[in-house]
């Protein structure tokens, strides 16, 4: 009995004694967690936003686009500073081409989308600005992760995110591999014509089916009807606005 006993007593003590080093490593390894935080980035703008305020009404004078961060680690109760800077090589200005607001996450969550705020400046009439954004060290985050094998290859990793600015109508850089299939070929004429009779001024985001099929019935019956009343659209290079 009393061996019997005293086997209980030592399997109690060893049992006591792993359960005390499993907690304290799981101790060690809560404490050594180190909040980081990346921009998200998505399938049809990886790792920028281009933005031209030459789809809108001429009476606009600032615009907002939006960063989207997210936390690799655990939510706060508390809300937490993000810190990014503009590199060198940015030609925009902080203060008079843009502005950031509310640049913190949230308690509670893994994801915020911060406001930068477009300001319409003269210059931007004939010119084409950028501003490339990356994560630094904060009192409550260190930058992620870095997605690119390949720096070299000319595209950004998550620390980093481009935000192109203008006054000018751009091509959507999606549209070859996308729009084109739609929308045929591009044309500064027939992108205007397609933005006043869908009233959509950003082109580079997804499109739901339903409204894509909306699109392009609502272009081909509006340029059916300019024709019957004004015969063939031509664009900036003599040629004939069609759609497929």
């Amino acid at each position: 009995m009393q061996t019997r006993l005293l086997q209980l007593f030592i399997c109690s003590l060893l049992l006591g004694s792993v359960l005390l080093t499993a907690c304290g490593k799981d101790d060690r390894l809560m404490y050594k967690e180190d909040p980081r935080i990346y921009f998200t980035k998505f399938i049809t703008n990886p790792d920028s936003i281009i933005y031209s305020f030459a789809t809108g009404s001429n009476t606009i004078t600032q615009d907002t686009a939006w960063l989207t961060f997210r936390v690799i680690g655990s939510a706060a109760d508390r809300d937490r500073v993000i810190a990014v800077h503009a590199l060198d090589s940015s030609t925009a200005k902080a203060g008079y081409h843009y502005e950031i607001k509310n640049l913190f996450m949230p308690k509670g969550e893994f994801e915020v989308r911060v406001p930068v705020i477009l300001y319409r400046r003269p210059g931007l009439k004939d010119s084409t600005l950028h501003v490339v954004f990356e994560i630094d060290t904060s009192a409550d985050f260190l930058p992620g992760y870095s997605d690119v094998p390949n720096p070299a290859a000319n595209k950004l990793d998550r620390w980093h995110y481009k935000l192109t600015v203008t006054d000018m109508l751009l091509k959507p850089s999606n549209w070859d591999n996308s729009l084109a299939v739609s929308f045929g070929t591009y044309s500064e004429t027939k992108f205007r014509f397609m933005i006043a009779i869908t009233g959509r001024t950003t082109w580079t985001g997804a499109i739901y089916p339903g409204d894509l099929a909306y699109y392009i019935q609502s272009v081909k019956l509006a340029l059916y009807n300019y024709e019957q009343a004004n015969g063939p659209m031509m664009d900036e290079k003599g040629e004939r606005v069609t759609f497929p």
